[in-house]
């Protein structure tokens, strides 16, 4: 099963998940905190590296989380979602990383 279809049976309802990029996906945890948030990612995570293909190695993603601060912007709110995707690739990769 690809990444892509894994994410929406990770998502509860109300929250949304879009392709952003190539490898990047978002998902939008509306009224969530960070811990939840946070845990939710960890899932996602842990479910990603148990897909198993015969003949590819195992797969792994890394995981940027960050909470709306109510005075940013969306452009600032990604930026440190970004950051902090990027620290958890540079970090070993295969981890969750809040901003």
């Amino acid at each position: 099963m690809s990444v892509k279809l894994r994410l929406p049976h990770c998502a509860r309802k109300g929250d949304l998940v879009f392709r952003w990029g190539g490898e990047e996906f978002v998902l939008l945890l509306p009224r969530t905190p960070l811990d939840t948030a946070l845990s939710l990612a960890e899932t996602i995570r842990v479910s990603v590296a148990k897909v198993s293909i015969s003949g590819l190695p195992r797969f792994t993603v890394s995981i940027g989380v960050a909470h709306h601060e109510g005075n940013e912007s969306i452009d600032e709110l990604f930026k440190r979602v970004d950051d902090a995707l990027y620290r958890a690739k540079n970090d070993g990769r295969n981890r969750v990383l809040a901003a």
